[in-house]
């Protein structure tokens, strides 16, 4: 090779280093890494993590590993509300929780926790899987700044406590139940004649361990999950509230990412969601079957149907704090098709 034929391939590989440098940048920003964060336990039991994991596989599957999803559970990115919070201000974050910690910030998703609304988990898919998902999203979007991609379930919320059982209205009195800090959960309770302790679910099972409280209300496969039958005896099954978990995104970060993105995100989020409800409907007889292995009681209200009517009486004072009543209205509707 002459003198001048290696200056000239010298030439060449430079160039094609430096040049590499932003090509390289340019291919590692093309994947997109998002925080995925809940409040629910890493465990094959977790209702949340049920999600997380298909999730972040689908997600990866369509988007041929450009979208990587990471998962923080535990409230490891912060509390529900927090993590609903922190997604309308922050990118490359999504958050998980309970319906009832994302209303203060978007007040029409309150209708799913309006108490005794539902009678069967069939009529809660009928709206959060059919059109009035979309519907409400657009009054969601408009309220909070975040948008809700799917919805994940677990089941009624059944009461569980550590004194006695509790069968009827009468016996649920003198009781310290907690609650999550939610006005609807509260009138529901003070409807049934005790004062429920609004508190964080982060500090709930060492509450319920030091006895500062006596009980709460969760559903059969997160009271499981978590491990309730260490600190509580006795379950019971109620139906005042289908739970129900918005899987949100941040409206601003959504709109920064480019159509075939978020139809990717969203359409992974749905078939995700699909994926945990279906585990949800298998796994609610097996959570309830262990508790009851693991020594703890259930009973079913003898008088459920006072329990409905004192409940659903306090609905009026509510219509403002769900969006209206005509969302209430809607979600009637919708149920019947």
């Amino acid at each position: 090779m002459t003198k001048r034929a290696k200056v000239m391939w010298a030439v060449i590989i430079i160039a094609v280093f430096t040049l590499s440098g932003p090509l390289v940048q340019q291919a590692m920003a093309k994947k997109l890494v998002i925080k995925f964060g809940h409040g629910g336990a890493a465990s094959e039991r977790g209702g949340f993590h049920n999600f997380a994991i298909p999730f972040i596989k689908i997600a990866a599957d369509y988007s041929n590993n450009e979208i990587e999803v990471r998962e923080f559970p535990a409230n490891q990115l912060g509390t529900e509300q927090t993590l609903f919070q922190k997604i309308r201000l922050q990118d490359n974050m999504m958050a998980l929780g309970a319906v009832n910690n994302m209303a203060p910030f978007a007040p029409s998703v309150g209708v799913f926790t309006l108490p005794y609304l539902f009678t069967s988990t069939e009529e809660v898919l009928k709206l959060i899987n059919g059109p009035f998902r979309e519907v409400l999203n657009e009054r969601i979007i408009k309220e909070s700044g975040a948008r809700v991609l799917a919805y994940v379930t677990m089941g009624f919320r059944v009461l569980s406590n550590s004194k006695k059982p509790v069968c009827t209205l009468d016996e649920l009195q003198g009781l310290k139940i907690r609650v999550p800090k939610n006005p609807l959960m509260i009138a529901a309770y003070k409807s049934w004649g005790i004062n429920p302790i609004p508190m964080a679910w982060s500090e709930v099972f060492t509450a319920l361990q030091q006895r500062v409280i006596d009980g709460q209300d969760n559903p059969y496969i997160s009271i499981y999950a978590n491990k309730f039958y260490e600190v509580q005896k006795h379950i019971t099954e109620i139906h005042y509230f289908q739970f129900t978990g918005p899987v949100a995104i941040g409206e601003k970060f959504y709109q920064s990412l480019s159509p075939d993105v978020q139809k990717t995100l969203q359409k992974a989020a749905m078939d995700a969601a699909l994926v945990q409800q279906k585990w949800a409907a298998g796994n609610r007889d097996t959570a309830k079957a262990g508790l009851i292995k693991e020594g703890m009681s259930i009973c079913v209200p003898e008088d459920e149907e006072e329990w409905i009517k004192r409940a659903r009486g306090t609905w009026p004072k509510f219509y403002d704090k769900v969006g209206g009543k005509q969302v209430i209205d809607m979600a009637i509707e919708y149920m019947k098709k």
